[in-house]
Order: structure tokens, then sequence, then C-alpha cells
């Protein structure tokens, strides 16, 4: 006997038999996330040369584009030629100048560090003194401020601190050779997908156009671009910020004739490419490094890096990165919170843009819906009829 199915019930079918697949796959997920958790950081491990390979050929893109379109244009070499000679001129002068700058920081970082672990003692003694003078110009028990030194415990606990990251400072050394030849992958790989750009993107775009309908193909392409103008300006932007707030708090400390300038600088620029939270990262134990050694120069540096940020904020920021963003105080805070419990510091960076982008998309679309109902939303609170 042969049975007929309706349009309608192979379309509840399918439904039925698409809710049935994912419950189990959601099912088998939870029920071995742990498996599954190692599955990804496996495949993660794997992939982290290539990963590492496209972000630097999208960092060094614009380079490459401006050295092969603007200097190599009137050169009557072929275009492969034009592409090889452009990638090698500008990884050789970004990866010189990343070999220099570490050559000019680390020492001195280095060098910041140890004299800061040699005196650490004095400067100790010489916070207990300042708190003693303190305690007596506002009548407060000497026997408190004892007290609160003692439960404060500050050497045993930069001790205990530098004993935690003894072990992570020895598994880096142990990894050392895999993470530089890691690096070679990811340079290669970059390299690779800079001289094969176009075709690349052919073939996504081929791609794309043949699994989706054109109209949603057409919505994903224009997806891309938005991406990667915004990672673009923001990733890059961010970086280029971060530096010049570093470079501008280093001979600010040294103005100010505050000691570990190279230390303090670094500290500052680095934590700075993390938005909202950033300054107040890096602020915050530059304070108390500084309120060790001397705690009028620890309120100097707060006041000089309140001014350094308010410029940066209002000044810096907004001409370096623009307002391609589009979204509001409170979503930035709400991504980079998301994004850092979910994925770290790196969450936290990255938070910013990939909730623009995702806020940007849902905008879209809803606009796109509303269009076809022809209905318009204004700013009444009122039900629309």
């Amino acid at each position: 006997m042969k049975v007929e199915f309706s349009k309608d019930m192979k379309k509840k079918i399918i439904v039925y038999a698409s809710s049935l697949i994912c419950a189990i796959l959601a099912f088998t997920l939870i029920n071995r996330i742990d498996e599954v958790a190692r599955f990804f950081s496996g495949v993660m491990r794997i992939l982290f040369p290539f990963l590492l390979g496209f972000a630097i050929a999208f960092i060094l893109n614009q380079p490459v584009m401006v050295f092969e379109q603007k200097l190599l244009a009137k050169t009557r070499l072929n275009n492969t030629s034009k592409r090889v000679i452009a990638e090698a001129v500008v990884f050789i002068v970004a990866f010189g100048l990343l070999i220099l700058v570490i050559g000019m920081i680390v020492p001195s970082l280095i060098d910041s560090i140890k004299t800061f672990m040699t005196n650490i003692q004095e400067y100790s003694d010489t916070l207990y003194k300042y708190m003693m003078s303190l305690a007596k110009t506002m009548n407060i028990s000497p026997a408190m401020i004892e007290d609160w030194f003692k439960d404060l415990d500050i050497l045993p606990s930069i001790s205990q601190a530098l004993k935690s990251y003894i072990p992570k400072i020895a598994d880096f050394s142990f990894g050392f050779i895999k993470e530089i030849m890691n690096f070679i992958i990811a340079i290669a790989a970059a390299f690779y997908i800079l001289l094969d750009k176009e075709s690349l993107i052919r073939g996504v775009k081929k791609l794309n156009y043949s699994i989706f309908n054109k109209e949603t193909a057409n919505y994903l392409t224009l997806f891309s671009h938005d991406a990667k103008e915004v990672f673009e300006q923001y990733i890059v932007g961010n970086l280029l910020d971060a530096l010049i707030v570093g470079i501008v708090c280093y001979f600010g400390v040294l103005i100010f004739k505050m000691p570990y300038a190279p230390m303090i600088g670094f500290i500052v620029g680095i934590t700075n490419v993390i938005p909202v939270f950033g300054p107040f990262l890096g602020a915050i134990p530059v304070i108390i490094i500084l309120l060790l050694i001397n705690p009028w120069q620890a309120l100097i540096f707060a006041v000089f890096i309140l001014v350094l940020q308010q410029v940066d904020g209002n000044v810096l920021k907004p001409v370096i990165l623009g307002d391609k963003l589009g979204i509001s105080g409170f979503w930035i805070l709400f991504s980079v919170t998301v994004g850092g419990a979910l994925f770290g510091i790196l969450g936290m960076f990255l938070g910013v843009p990939v909730f623009a982008l995702i806020y940007a998309s849902l905008k879209d679309l809803a606009q796109i819906n509303l269009e076809r109902k022809n209905i318009e939303i204004n700013d009444d609170a009122g039900i629309i009829q």
C-alpha cells in the first residue's frame, strides 16, 4: 500500500525531525561537555598558527596594498611580482620594527622589575613610616595602623605571586621552541594569504552564492565588508592608540621624575587596548607600586593618568577610531563585561567589535522585515495598528 504525504505533512515531518536531532545533539553536548571542550581545545591548538597567520595578514593587508598600488604601480613588473615585493618589504619593516621595540623595551622592563624587587623591603618601610605619620596627624591609633599593615602582608603576597609564576615561566621556556615553530608557520600562512587574497575571496564568494539564495548571499557579502572595516579600524586603531598612550605615559613619568618609567609606560599602554576597564586595570597596579615608593608620587600619577585618559577618550580615540561602531556606551560596557567573562582579556578586547557587528546585523534585519510589512516605528510607546 502506497502512502502519500501532503506538503503540510512533509513540512511537519522535517520540523519534528530537525527538532529531535537538535535536542539529541544538545543533550549529547551537555552530557559530554568535558569531552567536547577537550576536542575543541585540541582543534584550536592545531589551527592556532593559521589563525595567527590570518590575524597577521589582516593587520598588514593595508600597508601591503598601499605599497603595491602607490609605490609599485608605475613599474613594469607583473601583478604577482608586485605583490611579492610589497609583502617582502612590509613584512621585513614590520618585524624589524617589532624586534627594535622589543629590544628597547624588554631590557629596560626587566631592569625595572629587578630593581623594584630588590628595593621592595625599603619601599615597605617607607610606606609604614608614611602611614604612622598620617595616623599621628589624623589622631588615629598607631596600633590600628600596625594591625592593618600586618593584615596587608605586602612582602609575603608579592613573594607568593612570584612563586606562582615560576612554573608558568618554566612551562613557557619548555614550549618556546614549539611557539617559534608556530610563529614561523603563521608568518608563512600570512604571506600566502595575502599573496592569494583575491582567489581566496573569489572562492568564498562562489561558495556563498552557491549555498544561499541571492538575497541572503548579498546580505552576507555586505556583512563581511562591514566586518572587515570595523575590525580593521578597531584593532589597528586600538593598537596605535595604546602605543601612543604608552609612549606619552613613559615620557610623562620621566618628566615627573618617577621611577620605573619603562615598566609603568608598558603597563599603561598594554592595558589601554581594553575598552572601559583598561585605564583602571593599568592605573591601579601602578598607583599601588608608587604608593610603596612615595605616596605623593602616587597622587601625582593618579592625576596625570586621569588627565591622559580624558585626552585619550575625548580627543585621541575619536580621531584614530572614528565613530564606526555605532553602539552606545551601555552596549560597549555590556560587550566588554560579557566578552571578558567568557573569553578573558581577548574577549574584553574583541567583545566590542563583535557585538557591534551583531547589533548592526540585527538592526538591519529588523529594518528589512519592517519595510516588508510596511510598518514604521516612531518614538511613541503606543501600539502599532
